[in-house]
């Protein structure tokens, strides 16, 4: 494989296309320098938490006791725009990386080759395009201005004073800080999660049409895997997104408790939802390789089968005093046994889809870890190292 082909793979991307990337550039905030992320972060973070800050402050809503819940006490707007939007931005940076990553250790260890640059060229272009799409940004558009009048009424609903609102009896006029809430900072954070979900579906089918290509896997590998158990290794590419969706999905609860008087208890079930929909978007995509995985480790466990049963066969007549008529490669003495016996295992061993149990713990661990601190919700520190205490003991 030539270094052109490798270098042209660096400019493999799924993040720099479509025409919010275009606006980004026209403005000056998606330059690829080595701090263009961090620029990027700043200047949105910036975007849609700060006029916030200073409009709900025009009206009175940003401290104070006029509403409930004035700006500075709502902590879930904090995390959404402050720490989950960076996070999202940033997340396009390891994303790309691992797509190139993956895509280049495929080709630098044979399991594709040369023969499969045409079909891959196909498979490149596409999904770049896919990712870029006109039509589905707008339909991403669509959805986001579709969900603002039903947020609006949710939050009504609440009964809750609370700064997005002029204060006032029964008021349910938004502040000046509400409108550039509902109308700026929440679509352009929507976005956002709407475009990752997009994302997750391209990077889907880019995986589903390498899967159909001829791999050419190794069922002796000693990854289990055929030789492309890298494609499940942690940090995965939607780590810092499952990390951010976390972080925000916690927060809305612990403003629902701290707010609403709600109970941890009553999410217990979303909560377990939600921890299956991370691991299941972490590995479905991988649950693609299990047609070529299957065939392989089938046709690997025959022909293993096959040699180690000759040079077993070969070892018995060495030692056995018998002859033997032509010798397999290796000396079949106790040693060469030994390597037959742990290649086979290996090939009987070999898994059907690229990922261990400690990928898999890793990913429920990402998920789980920022809903930690809502426990303090339900029970003191005390009680809560009283209860593990009890498990380890």
């Amino acid at each position: 494989m030539n270094e052109k082909f490798f270098a042209d793979l660096d400019e493999f991307s799924l993040t720099k296309s479509g025409l919010f990337h275009k606006l980004q550039l026209r403005l000056g905030i998606a330059n690829t320098f080595k701090y263009g992320n961090a620029k990027r972060a700043i200047v949105l973070a910036g975007f849609t938490w700060l006029p916030l800050l200073i409009l709900s402050g025009i009206q009175g809503l940003a401290f104070g006791d006029q509403v409930q819940v004035p700006f500075w006490k709502d902590f879930t707007n904090h995390a959404r725009f402050l720490i989950v939007l960076p996070m999202l931005v940033y997340a396009e940076s390891s994303f790309d990386f691992r797509l190139k990553e993956a895509t280049k250790q495929l080709f630098r260890s044979a399991i594709l080759t040369e023969k499969e640059l045409p079909a891959f060229g196909v498979i490149k272009n596409r999904v770049i395009r896919l990712s870029g799409s006109i039509l589905v940004t707008l339909l991403i558009l669509g959805i986001i201005g579709t969900n603002i009048p039903l947020r609006l009424h949710a939050a009504k609903i609440n009964n809750l004073s609370i700064w997005m609102f002029s204060p006032g009896d029964n008021s349910t006029g938004l502040s000046f800080a509400g409108i550039y809430l509902s109308l700026v900072s929440m679509p352009l954070l929507q976005f956002f999660i709407l475009q990752w979900m997009w994302r997750w579906m391209t990077w889907f089918h880019y995986f589903r049409k390498l899967s159909r290509l001829p791999l050419r896997l190794n069922p002796a590998h000693p990854d289990l895997a055929g030789g492309i158990g890298f494609l499940g290794f942690q940090p995965g590419p939607f780590l810092l997104v499952n990390s951010a969706i976390s972080i925000l999905f916690s927060a809305i609860i612990a403003e629902r408790i701290v707010f609403l008087d709600e109970k941890l208890s009553a999410y217990s079930l979303i909560i377990a939802g939600f921890m299956f929909f991370s691991v299941l978007i972490n590995i479905l995509p991988l649950l693609l390789f299990i047609k070529p995985l299957f065939r392989h480790r089938q046709r690997g466990i025959f022909e293993y089968s096959a040699l180690v049963q000759e040079h077993h066969r070969q070892f018995d007549d060495k030692w056995l005093g018998k002859p033997i008529k032509e010798q397999i490669r290796g000396f079949p003495d106790a040693s060469s046994l030994t390597d037959f016996n742990t290649t086979f295992d290996t090939v009987n061993n070999m898994r059907l889809i690229p990922i261990n149990l400690k990928t898999m713990i890793t990913i429920v661990f990402i998920a789980v870890f920022p809903m930690l601190p809502l426990l303090a919700f339900e029970y003191s520190l005390v009680d809560l190292m009283f209860k593990v205490v009890q498990m380890l003991f």
